[in-house]
């Protein structure tokens, strides 16, 4: 690695820092004058006439101030042994960038590059791990929905996305530590509250918590067959949500890891080791995902209903076969939107529906899968003259798949 820049080191440490580096390497402390500088050398360089030693800033509010230390930073790389190098390589690449999440997807690929889908699924898995991690310091459940929704997105806009790696394929985010998230939106003038608060490093270590939880769920899985470990699991981050998050990490892949490396200057400037946690998946951890996610899915109540609403989206594998319609509901329910898979007369009804901008009032199950509602066992009542301004969108009857579905 070339020589870092001093410079920009300098804007992201201290000279506590520094300091501690220095001690930890085996620098000795001599002279300086106190709150102003301090003096050390290498403990091997007793004269300190061939060195000249390091001069360390420490007050903070001189103009100087950043220059010194970056002339000390530079001192310290020069003088310094290859431990020492080291921790300034690590700061310059890290500064304050925080905790570093990697999310490692292997493809067939050539080496550095992703099928696009592959590549799709990778940024949504590791997103979707994020946001869990987040909504799992709120509350525990076994389907979350929207729910925990700010403090899940406060996370996320803090964390920055670093570069992709060869790997076959590496996503890398970077989460802040120390910042402190609410749970809930704090108004101008209010003080954050006491509880409801989590740090940056409590949600990071979330994610290797539930990760954990899911590769546990899955092992027990497939060594006994049971489905407990669904459930039982719930209570430390399991969900839902998680299993579609690790379905899209391994989706299209030959394997997948997430990597969490924990880093502060703590832990930078006093030589502890970092900490660090790997979690594997396999594609043939998918099936065991999947069912997990479909149980745990199923613990929605469900609810009778009778919808009214426009035919906004049709889809079927070939004309004369069963197929699926969305509706974009107009009452009866809370939700907005409805998906219901329908047989072939009900089907052409539902065209019919679509084509003459009529309603179509249906009964059924409602059940939420993922963010999509469903209405099972439907029967279609009647169809209903609606106001002539609702909105179409072209229809699919000839097998091609929508991405809205």
């Amino acid at each position: 690695m070339n020589v870092p820049d001093f410079k920009e080191v300098a804007q992201n440490l201290t000279d506590t820092q520094l300091a501690l580096a220095l001690e930890t390497t085996g620098w000795q402390k001599f002279g300086g004058q106190a709150n102003l500088y301090s003096r050390w050398r290498p403990t091997a360089a007793s004269d300190t006439r061939s060195t000249g030693g390091l001069l360390l800033p420490q007050n903070h509010e001189t103009e100087d101030y950043s220059d010194l230390l970056s002339q000390a930073l530079a001192q310290a790389w020069n003088l310094g042994d290859e431990r020492m190098r080291a921790i300034l390589r690590r700061a310059a690449t890290l500064h304050s960038l925080g905790d570093e999440l990697k999310f490692h997807k292997e493809a067939s690929s050539q080496k550095g590059t992703i099928p696009w889908t592959a590549g799709e699924d990778l940024h949504s898995g590791a997103k979707k791990s994020m946001l869990v991690a987040a909504k799992t310091r709120k509350s525990k459940s076994a389907y979350y929905g929207n729910s925990n929704n700010f403090l899940a997105k406060s996370f996320l806009d803090s964390v920055l996305m670093g570069q992709t790696e060869v790997g076959s394929y590496v996503v890398t985010a970077y989460a802040p530590p120390e910042e402190v998230f609410p749970e809930r939106k704090v108004k101008p003038g209010d003080t954050i509250p006491l509880i409801g608060r989590h740090t940056g490093r409590e949600i990071t270590l979330g994610l290797v918590g539930v990760l954990e939880a899911a590769r546990e769920s899955v092992d027990e899985f497939e060594e006994t067959g049971s489905t407990l470990a669904f459930v039982e699991n719930v209570n430390r981050g399991f969900c839902y949500e998680l299993t579609q998050a690790v379905r899209s990490l391994i989706r299209d892949s030959e394997g997948a890891e997430v990597e969490v490396e924990l880093n502060s200057p703590e832990d930078l400037f006093t030589g502890r080791p970092t900490q660090r946690h790997k979690l594997e998946f396999s594609p043939s951890d998918y099936a065991a995902l999947e069912r997990a996610g479909n149980m745990l899915a199923a613990t929605v109540n469900p609810q009778f209903v009778t919808v009214l609403g426009t035919v906004t989206l049709l889809e079927r594998p070939k004309p004369g076969n069963p197929g699926v319609v969305r509706l974009d509901v107009l009452g009866g329910t809370q939700a907005r939107k409805m998906r219901v898979r329908l047989k072939v007369d009900d089907y052409d009804m539902a065209v019919d529906a679509h084509r003459n901008n009529l309603g179509l009032r249906i009964s059924g199950r409602q059940e939420l899968e993922g963010k999509y509602y469903w209405l099972y066992d439907p029967q279609v009542l009647e169809l209903v003259n609606i106001a002539p301004e609702q909105s179409s969108e072209p229809v699919n009857d000839e097998g091609q798949q929508e991405e809205l579905f």
